[in-house]
């Protein structure tokens, strides 16, 4: 168990894609109550917060390539990419969640958040020594898959909120947190506070 024991001033709460435009998901309700009481906990033990979410300037939208399979449909859709506007209300993170003075925001106009950012969060996490990360956000097939397999890659020890993070298919949810287990210790935000030591 010593292993799992989470350092606080090495650790960062990494939530994504926790905006406003996600708020008509049915599973989102519960998920921001879960987190508001992760964030509560992590800003009383110290650990970072970081905040992540994606939004486009009109020049990056732009230069998205046809190829891309997720934000080329945007690019060709007034609404959609109106709505990743960076400058949108859509693109804003959930008032309930939303971040305070010290925490990390980042911004990311790729599904993950380690690739094609304009901010570089790996290297800001680098920089402040941290090696661990807690995972929550929007979706657990999109957003979150990719940060655990990209966070894996990046040698971070990864702790998944099961109950923070939601996909709008249940059944890919469930088996992606049996995937993610393979990579990190996926638990529910009710546990997470015994694990800090």
């Amino acid at each position: 168990m010593a292993a799992k024991i989470i350092v606080p001033s090495q650790t960062a709460l990494l939530l994504l894609d926790l905006q406003t435009c996600n708020a008509a998901d049915p599973t989102i309700e519960a998920l921001i109550q879960h987190t508001a009481s992760v964030v509560e906990m992590c800003r009383d033990q110290g650990i970072t917060i970081a905040h992540c979410r994606v939004a486009f300037t009109e020049s990056e939208m732009a230069s998205i390539p046809d190829t891309n399979p997720v934000f080329s449909k945007a690019k060709h859709d007034p609404m959609r990419a109106a709505m990743y506007h960076v400058n949108s209300e859509g693109s804003a993170f959930h008032s309930a969640v939303a971040p305070q003075k010290g925490d990390i925001v980042v911004r990311k106009n790729r599904v993950g958040p380690f690739l094609n950012a304009p901010q570089d969060v790996h290297a800001i996490f680098t920089d402040r020594g941290i090696n661990t990360l807690i995972i929550g956000g929007l979706s657990t097939g999109g957003a979150v898959a990719a940060t655990v397999v990209q966070g894996a890659d990046l040698d971070y020890r990864l702790f998944v909120l099961e109950d923070c993070c939601a996909d709008p298919n249940q059944e890919t949810h469930e088996f992606l947190m049996k995937y993610f287990a393979k990579r990190g210790a996926v638990i529910s935000s009710k546990y997470i506070e015994g694990l800090v030591g």
